[in-house]
């Protein structure tokens, strides 16, 4: 029985072997370009997270940056719905936020700064950390608003979602969130005497 099954082996062999009389197949190589780490030349970066918000509210956050050179580079941040919705969409020369990007970066450290901008510098994640905004006052204080005082103190009352990030050399944006609604509230900066 073995041999049987040996010898059924060895024929099926044969004649799968193609004749000796026949030319070999011949094959062609061709020189393939290297790829390029992005779709264009210059300086590009891009990242993206997840963002667990209070109160059960999940958001996506995007950052990516395109430039002819690093130095030259516009970013472009993002918050979406998961469905996939843009609620929120702002661009700044990298120059113009040396908080977060470095001028004389390169592209690796740029991957990194855009990488470290999509983490959200709300120290609780809720807008009631902001400080409150006196009636009559300009501002709140150490808080640089983009919005009317009721928006602003609704966003604290209610204790919206907030994602910060920085938005300048000593600043960072705050946005609101809720349901799919994003609100730029404005820019926390740093007191001074």
């Amino acid at each position: 029985m073995m041999r049987i099954g040996v010898s059924l082996l060895a024929l099926g062999l044969m004649a799968c072997t193609p004749p000796a009389s026949e030319a070999p197949a011949t094959t062609t190589t061709a020189e393939i370009p290297a790829a390029s780490t992005s779709g264009r030349m210059g300086c590009d970066a891009n990242a993206s997270r997840d963002w667990s918000a209070v109160g059960s509210q999940y958001y996506i956050i995007e950052a990516e940056a395109h430039g002819a050179t690093c130095a030259e580079a516009v970013a472009t941040i993002r918050i979406k719905s998961t469905e996939g919705q843009v609620l929120f969409t702002h661009d700044y020369p990298t120059r113009d936020v040396s908080l977060a990007f470095n001028p004389n970066g390169d592209q690796t450290g740029l991957r990194e700064e855009i990488e470290s901008w999509t983490q959200n510098a709300s120290e609780t994640g809720t807008a009631a950390e902001l400080p409150a905004w006196p009636a009559g006052a300009q501002a709140p204080p150490g808080f640089q608003p983009a919005v009317a005082r009721n928006v602003y103190e609704q966003a604290r009352g209610n204790q919206s979602a907030l994602f910060c990030y920085p938005d300048g050399g000593e600043s960072n944006a705050c946005i609101a969130v809720a349901g799919t609604h994003a609100t730029l509230l404005g820019s926390k900066t740093p007191e001074r005497p």
